[in-house]
């Protein structure tokens, strides 16, 4: 009896963990380093290229592999129809019957083998494997840009869903006061106090805010969900989102000066991705000269071999040989196509500098207006925050003075209307500054700490 209690004791008691884990792993605390790190591990684009630098790893050590040695095993077995045949001068014939061709071998020939062989100079693989490791840059900076790119639609969306729930959180906020502007207004008019007129006023006024409040939901609704793609998660998944834009831009502001930020392009991805198309078209024009050079190897052959016009195998007689050498090449003439396909990657090189130099012009041109829309939005934000601390101050001496009867009702809808505009407006303001600076950690190849996963 005991045992049996203990028994359904520790069942209800592991039922009772179960449902907390599960409870716990069906809402998710979602921050924006979180949100980067899930990215990070979750979207297919950076796990394809991720695949893709291993690809090209394995490129690389598929030509390294060129430079080793080879040992071959081969085997054959040949059942000799017609015999090869010996022609000898006429004046030998009579030695051999009147003819003077003589068949040898015999009907069956059995050959085995080994084949070593050894590159001692070769400046084609040489240079095949520099074209090679240049492809493996690419590789490798096309991911870190996939990453950077990832890590920038994550941080946009995360800004966009800050913003839309904020934008909530004050249409809400302006229809709560709304009510509460209405449920006064409806005592004072029970008390004889206000005009009816007012009253209508005050229902139409919550009323009309109404449709902007589910307008706003949807809205951030549609940005959850646009995020949870960008994370791969399932789209069921309940999130709890942790922190604001103006927690965010201060963040950002104790760590980035506008005045001192990095100018160059050096780091970023495009410019650097011309580069190494470039180094990678030069490289493979230099493999190509190469491959018209001398070659040689160290060859080495052991072959073991018989005949018979039998199949008694245990009477074969089989004899061994060996060779060892040097084996050189020497390419003479292919009709001129190394010469023209060298030609045609030089013209390739040479366009690829005339874009990078034209992308370097407009690059110039893209920085400074980037840095100039984050010194226009971060002076807006600092506008932004006094306008509303004046928009809350009137909004309360508005109520203040209808109450006590010196005031209207279109002073407090005037006041409201004002605050809740300066309210976006400081939102869009914070949201333009982030967005900015994401911006222009894109642009200069800047990696979020999460980003380096």
């Amino acid at each position: 009896m005991k045992t049996r209690t203990r028994f359904i004791l520790t069942t209800l008691f592991s039922l009772l963990i179960f449902m907390s884990v599960h409870a716990q792993t069906d809402t998710l605390v979602l921050t924006r380093e979180i949100a980067l790190e899930l990215a990070l591990q979750n979207n297919p684009t950076v796990t394809i290229a991720r695949l893709e630098k291993a690809k090209a790893e394995a490129k690389l050590n598929q030509t390294r592999g060129n430079l080793l040695p080879s040992l071959n095993a081969s085997g054959s077995y040949t059942r000799n129809l017609k015999k090869q045949v010996i022609f000898f001068p006429e004046d030998m014939a009579p030695l051999f019957g009147g003819s003077t061709a003589l068949e040898v071998g015999n009907d069956n020939s059995y050959m085995a083998g080994l084949q070593f062989a050894l590159p001692l100079y070769n400046p084609a693989i040489y240079a095949s494997i520099e074209a090679v490791r240049t492809e493996q840059k690419i590789a490798e900076e096309n991911f870190k840009t996939q990453t950077i790119e990832l890590s920038y639609n994550v941080q946009k969306a995360w800004y966009d869903l800050l913003l839309a729930k904020e934008s909530y959180d004050v249409i809400s906020k302006s229809f709560e006061n709304a009510n509460d502007n209405l449920d006064n207004i409806r005592k004072l008019h029970s008390q004889g106090l206000v005009a009816e007129y007012d009253l209508i006023r005050a229902e139409v006024q919550t009323e009309n805010i109404r449709p902007d409040v589910l307008q706003a939901r949807n809205i951030y609704d549609l940005s959850l969900s646009f995020l949870k793609i960008l994370l791969n998660t399932d789209e069921d998944l309940a999130l709890v989102i942790e922190g604001n834009l103006l927690e965010s831009a201060e963040e950002m502001l104790t760590t980035f000066n506008i005045t001192t930020a990095e100018r160059s392009l050096q780091n970023n991805p495009d410019y650097i991705n011309l580069g190494l198309q470039k180094e990678l078209v030069l490289k493979q024009s230099k493999s190509l000269k190469a491959s018209v050079l001398p070659s040689v190897a160290a060859v080495s052959n052991y072959m073991y071999l018989t005949e018979a016009n039998d199949f008694k195998f245990g009477d074969y007689r089989w004899v061994n040989t060996a060779s060892a050498g040097l084996q050189v090449s020497i390419p003479i003439f292919r009709g001129f196509t190394n010469r023209n396909q060298v030609k045609q990657l030089e013209i390739g090189a040479r366009q690829i500098q005339l874009q990078q130099d034209y992308l370097k012009d407009n690059l110039s041109t893209e920085l400074s207006n980037l840095l100039r829309n984050m010194d226009l939005a971060l002076e807006k934000a600092g506008n932004a925050r006094k306008n509303v601390e004046l928009a809350q101050r009137g909004y309360d001496i508005a109520r203040i003075r209808y109450d006590s009867g010196q005031g209207t009702l279109l002073e407090i809808n005037d006041s409201d209307v004002a605050l809740t505009r300066a309210q976006f407006n400081l939102l869009m303001a914070e949201h333009e500054l982030l967005v900015a600076k994401i911006q222009y950690d894109r642009f200069t190849g800047t990696q979020t700490a999460a980003g380096n996963l």
